[in-house]
């Protein structure tokens, strides 16, 4: 099943893939499917996780699915649907 999405990113990851938004069209209906078209197109993998063994992962930047975080979405197995917009931002520190 092919699925049309946006994804925007912001700040180093911007900076790494060189372009704010792409669409993406690729075969699948999950975070994890989308990310892996993500990374096929973009060097942003250890950006994103701290950890991704298909047991256990840890997200390293914020990975929001229509603006809710894809953690409380199911993690890498949050449904994708056509139309959807994914955000990947590195979190800000700030500095005091």
């Amino acid at each position: 099943m092919m699925t049309r999405v946006m994804v925007k990113f912001t700040g180093e990851m911007w900076a790494r893939a060189g372009i704010g938004s792409a669409e993406f069209v690729f075969d699948g209906a999950t975070l994890d499917d989308l990310l892996d078209a993500v990374f096929a197109r973009y060097d942003l993998c250890d950006l994103v996780f701290a950890s991704r063994a298909r047991d256990q992962f840890r997200f390293r930047s914020g990975v929001l699915i229509n603006g809710r975080a894809a953690k409380l979405l199911g993690g890498l197995a949050a449904p994708i649907r056509d139309g959807d917009e994914v955000i990947v931002m590195r979190p800000a520190v700030a500095a005091v």
